[in-house]
Parts: C-alpha cells; structure tokens; sequence
C-alpha cells in the first residue's frame, strides 16, 4: 500500500516538472508573437493635417491618413492657396512642409516633403511651403574705372576722375560725360594709358575689375632757330651751342671754275711772253749780221 502510494506521488512530480519546462520551452515563442502585435499596431495609420491658411473657412485644414507603410498617396495631396498678396510678392506655392514657409533654411523640416518617399512616423500638421516664381539673380558687381592726371615735374599737382560701370562692365561715358584732359605747360597729352600692362583706354570697353588710366605726356621740343649773318652753323635751340653735327657751307663750284680758268689763262700769257722776246733778238741778231757783211763789202 505504501509503495503504491509513494509511486503516484512521484508521477505527479515528473507531471508537474514536464508542464514547466514545457511552459519555459514556449517563453520566448510567446514573447515574439507579443513583440510582432504590437509592431503590427504601431504600423497603424498616421492622421496628417494639412493647414490652408489661405482658403476659405471650412477649407482651410484638410486632414488625411497614410497607409501602413506610413506614407500618403502623393495624388491625393491638396494645392496650397496663393493670396493675391503673395501672388504680387513673385511667390507661388510650392506644396508642403512641416515648418511651413518662414521656417529656418537648414533645418530639414523647412524643406518641401516629397510625398513619394516621405514616411510618418507618427500624427503630423504640415502648412503651405512657398517661393519665388523667379529667384532674384546675384547682382552683377561694378567697377571703379579712375582717370589720373599728373604734373609730370609736380607729383603733387594731380588730379583724378571715377566712373562706376554699369550692369554690363562698361563705362558711360558720352561727349558730355568723360574724363578731363588736364594740360601742364611745357607738355601735350599723349592719351590714357592703365596701371597693369599700359594698355590704351578704349572707349566702349567692358571692364572685370577696377581699373586706374593715367594721362601719359610728351615734353615739347621747340624748333631750331634761322642762322644769323655771318653764323655757318645752325644753333641748336636747347643747348645754345654750335650744332657738332653741322659745317661751314661749301664753296660754290662756280666761283672755282672762274678761279681755274683764271689760272690757265695767266698760266698761257706767261709761256707767251719769254718766245715772243727770244723771236725779237734773234731777228735783231740778223739783222746786224746781215749790216755788218754789207759794210765789209
């Protein structure tokens, strides 16, 4: 009797131990499929609501619901309304964002929401995201184009001229309106010439950057002055002296031409002279010869 008795005992121990580990066995089974519900409820549909502030009353919230993914059909999302206050503004609507428009540029909710890969994660109020029709252009910059002029033996006497350009980089500049010709005594203007390589100013040109033109002069040189009686060299007016490079005149050929017939002609009347006078005593000789044979006779 007791033996039995203590048998059914110890097959009630071994049943109960069974069940528990069965039950430790099924734990974590348990817990996942708790876990996969309670995913499978936060997946629920998210209520977004979207703030027209500018449409009528009664349309100016409009709410939708995503799927389960979280996301919005983008077919489905309202047009913002313009106000003519903002139409007159160049703005126009450029869908939706959860700062809406206003909010700051860096931060990512300020940027429009592209609803076709946008996912919620949870309720969410969206407003009107607007920009420019067309975004104001950089302005083009302008230049400073200087017009110096200085005393070339006066650094102190100068003078400047600016001309701002224009929207093209270019000056302008008419018959009225131009840089002034400074003159200084003693020099002519020799044009306008500028500070990086010495390129010449030309009217028209289109400019990069600012630019400075100084006048460039020559010295005036006076001409020679007219020989003066009895001066055979000219007088070189900047140095007051005979010129090196000058000579006396030459002689005129004429007169030298004269003077060697001359020559030749007192050359022949002085070879004449000694024949006609040993003619003459020689005639003279016969002549008292030839009286004397007469006498002896």
């Amino acid at each position: 009797m007791n033996i039995m008795v203590r048998f059914k005992r110890a097959c009630a121990v071994l049943a109960a131990g069974a069940t528990l580990a069965c039950g430790l066995a099924l734990l974590p089974t348990v817990a996942q499929a708790v876990e996969s519900k309670n995913v499978q409820t936060k997946a629920a549909s998210y209520l977004i609501t979207f703030h027209d502030f500018y449409a009528p009353q009664g349309q100016d919230e409009i709410t939708l619901n995503t799927d389960a993914t979280g996301k919005l059909n983008p077919n489905t999302i309202p047009e913002p309304t313009v106000p003519d206050s903002l139409a007159d503004q160049n703005m126009k609507a450029d869908g939706w964002s959860i700062n809406g428009f206003g909010g700051p540029a860096d931060d990512p909710n300020s940027q429009k929401i592209d609803f076709s890969t946008h996912v919620f994660t949870k309720d969410e109020h969206v407003y009107p995201h607007f920009v420019e029709i067309n975004p104001t252009s950089t302005p083009t910059p302008t230049y400073i184009i200087s017009f110096i002029s200085t005393n070339p033996e006066n650094i102190e006497d100068t003078y400047m001229d600016g001309f701002e350009t224009n929207s093209e980089g270019k000056l302008d500049i008419d018959e009225n309106t131009q840089p002034e010709v400074h003159n200084f005594d003693g020099y002519t203007f020799g044009g306008w010439f500028s500070d990086n390589g010495g390129s010449p100013y030309v009217h028209g040109g289109t400019y990069t950057a600012d630019t400075v033109f100084r006048a460039r002069y020559t010295k005036v040189t006076t001409p020679n002055e007219p020989n003066k009686p009895g001066q055979t060299a000219p007088v070189d007016n900047n140095t007051k002296q005979l010129a090196k490079d000058n000579k006396a005149p030459a002689k005129d050929p004429a007169k030298k031409d004269a003077k060697n017939n001359n020559n030749l002609a007192k050359t022949g009347a002085d070879a004449t002279a000694p024949l006609a006078i040993a003619a003459g005593l020689c005639l003279a000789a016969g002549i008292t010869l030839g009286l004397r044979r007469k006498l002896a006779l």
